[in-house]
């Protein structure tokens, strides 16, 4: 019986022993958000009517949830980290986020979404990615942005957009922090210029003659 009980003893180790040797999992991605920052609102009354802001178009690089790293000419996407969505959907979402914050409209809305808009905001995202250059790193973003009116079909303006935001340490974290200001930069830019250039419906014959 002793013997048995050894035997066992030694199988048990040796199992442990097995167990010990298996690799570990490597651990999990870091996730990280985009939200737009503090907001300061508009002052006046807002202008009567609706922009819808449509999803952003952008290229395969930037349309996934990895992050971008560029040095010269060479993409890589950052190991172990991640946007917790598609950026395009990320960043639609700060830009409606930002406007209905900024208030300069009477709402704001996600383009298809079923809500009958005034003029829709659309947009391509050129550029969203932490660049590598001369030893440093910087977060950088550019946009090009369309405002159609919707009653006429017709494009009304056109303006490119550009923001960048240094990065204080090479980490994933640092990384994300920065391309989150960068693009609150520019969506801010983006909503103030939507804003302005919107015109709200003239009054119809029928109620300006009651």
């Amino acid at each position: 019986m002793k013997r048995l009980a050894g035997l066992a003893a030694i199988a048990a180790l040796a199992l442990g022993g097995c167990v010990s040797l298996l690799p570990k999992p490597p651990p999990p991605p870091a996730i990280y958000s985009l939200r737009a920052g503090a907001v300061e609102r508009m002052a006046g009354p807002p202008k009567d009517l609706v922009i819808g802001v449509t999803a952003p178009e952008a290229p395969r690089s930037v349309a996934g949830a990895d992050i971008v790293w560029r040095t010269g000419p060479q993409i890589a996407f950052m190991e172990r980290a991640a946007w917790d969505g598609s950026a395009p959907e990320l960043l639609q979402d700060m830009l409606v986020d930002t406007m209905d914050r900024r208030g300069g409209v009477r709402a704001v809305t996600r383009a298809g979404g079923g809500v009958r808009s005034d003029a829709n905001l659309t947009w391509d995202v050129l550029t969203f990615e932490v660049l590598e250059a001369d030893g440093k790193l910087e977060a950088r973003i550019e946009v090009v942005a369309r405002l159609i009116d919707l009653r006429t079909r017709a494009i009304t303006v056109v303006q490119r957009f550009n923001a960048n935001a240094p990065i204080s340490a090479r980490s994933g974290r640092a990384a994300a922090a920065a391309l989150e200001r960068a693009a609150g930069a520019a969506t801010l830019q983006i909503a103030d210029w939507a804003i302005a250039q919107a015109e709200a419906p003239q009054p119809s014959a029928a109620s300006t003659s009651r």
